[in-house]
């Protein structure tokens, strides 16, 4: 198993840079090296000069140039091997999370707009879950199951990044699909130690919330929900490809669409299901509540096998790219020449 440093994202942006650039100076210095000599001096002269170079060798040297750099940029990224597999045993709940990611999400009454508010308190509960497995659902008119339940915390912030109102063909509200799609995340064999979080601003356009809520406290499933937005109406904003406003949702008789919070749904699936409604609409309100209430649950016991005891390997990729380097120096760019009988030199 391997594994590397992590940087932030400029300076990993700095690196991969240099590929390219370098590239980029090797083509621009042979043009310039060639242009150069045809100024210099009369061109035969040149051309019987420039016979002597082995072009075979020259590309050997650049290519072991390159490869040289490639390991040396490969080993500043710290690479660390790993052979151990350890089983890790951790406590924890299962915590499904749904997110709306309807067009009215994107209402900047919450600043920056309601579905950021959104991701922001995400990332800060999953900065403070220590063994629970943790999944992530997607909804509007429609619901899919972005990440299943994992303890990978970093893939479930990776694939929250990229939720949004364009993963969903339908748009509109159903909190039935989303439900639905939340309770079949579960594992069905565990009937306990299950906890959901819904979070959106409450618009229900569609669907029966009485039989999904019975089978969610069959399955002793408890349903939290935090609800975004504000009371008061505000529009829906349109973007264009640059992410700049373009102007507002209207109706077909060219009327402002205006989107508010509606907690009456949100709150009566948290009571129906025993969970806690919380109101995320200040820069204060956030998740807490709800996770305290999940830590106050019975846990259950993970395990999974990980690679552990990891060891940097970086000075090989030092060594091999200083390999290359010595082999670069060794290699003459000249022809190789022996004399015949008659005095003359024969190429190879």
């Amino acid at each position: 198993m391997i594994q590397f440093e992590t940087y932030p994202i400029w300076l990993q942006s700095l690196l991969w840079s240099i590929i390219p650039l370098m590239i980029l100076a090797g083509i621009w210095f042979r043009l310039s090296r060639r242009n150069l000599l045809k100024k210099a001096g009369d061109p035969e002269l040149i051309e019987q000069l420039s016979s002597s170079v082995s072009k075979r060798k020259r590309l050997a040297k650049d290519m072991l140039r390159l490869f040289a750099i490639l390991v040396l940029l490969f080993a500043a990224w710290g690479p660390k091997f790993s052979d151990e597999l350890t089983e890790i045993h951790r406590e924890g709940v299962d915590i499904v999370v749904l997110l709306d990611v309807s067009n009215s999400m994107r209402a900047q009454d919450i600043k920056p707009d309601r579905l950021e508010k959104a991701r922001f308190e995400l990332r800060k509960l999953i900065k403070e879950l220590r063994g629970d497995r943790i999944g992530l659902g997607v909804f509007a008119g429609q619901a899919h199951l972005q990440t299943p339940l994992t303890l990978d915390y970093s893939a479930f912030d990776m694939f929250l990044d990229i939720s949004d109102e364009s993963l969903i063909g339908v748009q509109g509200t159903s909190f039935e699909n989303a439900l639905e799609i939340g309770l079949s995340a579960f594992d069905p064999d565990d009937q306990q130690h299950r906890a959901m979080i819904v979070i959106s601003d409450g618009e229900d356009h569609e669907g029966n919330l009485e039989e999904v809520l019975q089978r969610a406290r069959k399955e002793n499933v408890i349903i939290h929900t935090a609800g975004i937005g504000s009371f008061s109406g505000t529009p829906i904003p349109l973007y264009d490809d640059r992410g700049t406003i373009k102007g507002y949702r209207k109706t077909s008789s060219g009327e402002v669409v205006t989107t508010r919070l509606y907690t009456e749904t949100l709150q009566s699936i948290s009571v129906e299901t025993g969970g806690r409604f919380v109101h995320l609409n200040t820069a204060t309100a956030g998740l807490e509540d709800i996770y305290n209430d999940i830590l106050g649950m019975e846990q259950k016991e993970f395990s999974r096998h990980e690679f552990t005891n990891f060891k940097e390997q970086f000075h090989w990729f030092a060594w091999l790219a200083l390999l290359f380097l010595v082999l670069d120096l060794l290699i003459t760019d000249l022809h190789s020449t022996e004399r015949n009988w008659e005095g003359d030199y024969i190429r190879d």
